[in-house]
């Protein structure tokens, strides 16, 4: 059942009056006053304006001195019964800031009503005590919800989440912090991205439907209580319909904004409500590091975050002693499906737990200065490979990825000049991806490093294009090359007619800046032959090759430049 709706401004408590002549009697007043009974007072239009006679005022005018007061004053006019002034205040003030204004008149005069005007010139009058009862629920109410996105709060989730588990009427827990959230803030500004913010919620609540409780706790972080599971269903696939009916394009300041967010999942398995909020958080945080999506909370999973600074140890010091391997993902030619070029991807050869892939170790690596020393190794044994490839006959461009980190130093460029140098290596077979995130940092460095490296042969390609909040008029100044969209929009492109839509926008704008576009996430004939047509220039995805050491590579197939 939806509560009622709490008015948020004067106008909404407010009964409109039409304004009496000043040359109205008393008597006539009472006339109007018992034929409508709910009427607080009336409008008098006096040559100083517009003034209030009230229910009250008219009863301590007509009791007088010794009961004689009906009599003397039944034939006098309003007029000269109105205060000096009434409080007049405009219908859009927002009720809290009406009441505080009518309690701060004089005691005897804080039982009158209040004078309301609406822009059109319409005229009304608002009761104090519907005024104060106004004012009191808001605040009640605020108390319970989120003043931004409407939502219950941290408090009343808390509450009814205990109240629903020892009633046996909570399934599981999902805790949502939306990724790069910080970019909508740096791109959109603070009014967008709390636009942004509502939008999001908005979509929440409808998703997550009236049975299942959506809460915000502070910031990007939101919290669901799920009443029931569909049959079938886990907390972790209601997190992922969840994701999917959140996920946008939200339309802010004319801009599509699509929203990726990593959600935590717990079954409600524990007699405390607070543990499950602490599990489904430190799975969030584990899809987070991981950049897998939704993550369901299984007991070894707190244990296993804990060793954080321990795998950053061990990667430093794997790093040194020859650990990590390189796989190579080629780009096909969307139309000859001939490969036009490989993108290196790190791998982790760890000595007990296996070959790790970079979600388990590269978010780590980024919170820390292990990232640096790590994108100078790929470089180094990317560019190495391409002058064997080189040397053996096969002139392959290799793409390496440059975190916004390693773009932050000064020696980016330098150093990545020097190992082309030391492997006498054209720089056109180099296209360094870096994301919107790098390009945010600090636009204008970045681009000038960008320019140098362009200007010397090297091709820029800007990766997962459309998940981050890129302005685009950024990308006029931004000196790219390619453009490749994310795998999130081309999985849905057949599902999602608003996803078909970014793709194709998103191949307007890169012919129309003489870019090339690369589509990520090619996981089907379908989808490979659609983007084909749509104009698409190169592909990659698992549909066409999967990441593989550079032994695995069919040479006979690599286009010669």
């Amino acid at each position: 059942m939806t509560a009622p709706r709490l008015p948020r401004h004067l106008g909404e408590i407010a009964v409109p009056c039409e304004p009496l002549p000043a040359t109205t009697t008393m008597l006539e007043v009472e006339a109007i006053l018992r034929a409508e009974p709910l009427s607080p007072g009336v409008i008098i239009q006096t040559e100083s304006g517009y003034r209030l006679v009230s229910r009250n005022r008219l009863d301590r005018e007509g009791s007088g001195p010794l009961g004689f007061g009906r009599a003397l004053t039944a034939r006098r006019t309003a007029a000269e019964l109105v205060q000096p002034e009434s409080l007049s205040i405009p219908a859009d003030t927002a009720v809290d800031i009406a009441a505080e204004a009518a309690l701060a008149r004089p005691v005897e005069q804080r039982d009158e009503p209040v004078l309301v005007g609406w822009p059109d010139g319409r005229l009304g009058i608002a009761p104090v005590l519907d005024l104060l009862a106004a004012m009191a629920g808001r605040y009640a109410r605020l108390s319970r919800t989120d003043a931004l996105t409407g939502l219950s709060n941290r408090t009343v989730v808390q509450a009814e989440g205990q109240r629903r588990l020892d009633a046996g009427e909570l399934a599981g827990v999902l805790h949502l912090g939306l990724d790069r959230f910080q970019d909508a803030n740096d791109v959109l500004g603070h009014h967008g991205a709390d636009v942004l913010l509502h939008r999001v919620a908005a979509a929440l609540r409808e998703t997550c439907g009236p049975a299942n409780l959506a809460a915000r706790l502070d910031g990007d972080q939101f919290l669901v209580l799920l009443a029931e599971l569909p049959p079938g269903q886990t907390p972790q696939s209601v997190g992922r319909r969840v994701a999917a009916g959140i996920r946008g394009p939200h339309r802010i300041d004319g801009l599509p904004i699509s929203v990726e967010v990593s959600i935590g999942a717990c079954p409600a398995d524990h007699h405390d409500v607070t543990v499950l909020q602490r599990r489904a958080a430190a799975a969030m945080r584990r899809a987070k590091n991981e950049r897998t999506g939704v993550v369901e909370w299984t007991p070894g999973l707190d244990r296993t975050q804990r060793v954080d600074l321990r795998q950053l140890t061990e990667l430093r010091t794997g790093l040194r002693n020859g650990h990590l391997r390189l796989h190579y993902q080629p780009l096909h030619d969307a139309n000859t499906r001939v490969i036009h070029g490989v993108e290196a991807l790190v791998r982790w050869q760890h000595p007990q737990r296996g070959l790790l892939p970079p979600g388990v170790f590269l978010p780590d690596a980024e919170r820390s200065d292990v990232i640096l020393e790590l994108t100078d190794w790929v470089l180094a044994e990317a560019l190495h490979q391409a002058a064997r490839w080189h040397a053996d006959g096969h002139h392959l461009p290799v793409s390496v990825n440059l975190p916004p980190a390693y773009l932050a130093q000064e020696r980016a460029v330098p150093t990545i000049l020097t190992l082309l140098d030391l492997e006498r290596l054209r720089p056109s077979l180099l296209t360094v991806e870096i994301t919107e995130t790098a390009v945010l940092t600090n636009p204008d460095q970045v681009a000038a490093q960008l320019a140098e490296l362009r200007l010397r042969g090297v091709r820029v390609a800007i990766d997962d294009f459309g998940t981050g909040y890129t302005s685009l008029g950024l990308l006029p100044r931004l000196p790219i090359d390619e453009l490749k969209i994310d795998r999130s929009f081309v999985v849905q492109m057949h599902d999602s007619p608003a996803h078909a839509t970014i793709i194709d926008s998103v191949i307007a704008i890169a012919k129309a800046l003489n870019m090339t576009v690369v589509a990520e996430g090619v996981e089907d004939e379908p989808t490979a032959a659609d983007l084909a047509k749509a104009g698409v220039d190169l592909l990659q995805g698992y549909h066409l090759n999967r990441p593989a050491p550079p032994e695995a590579l069919t040479l006979d197939a690599l286009v010669a430049a």
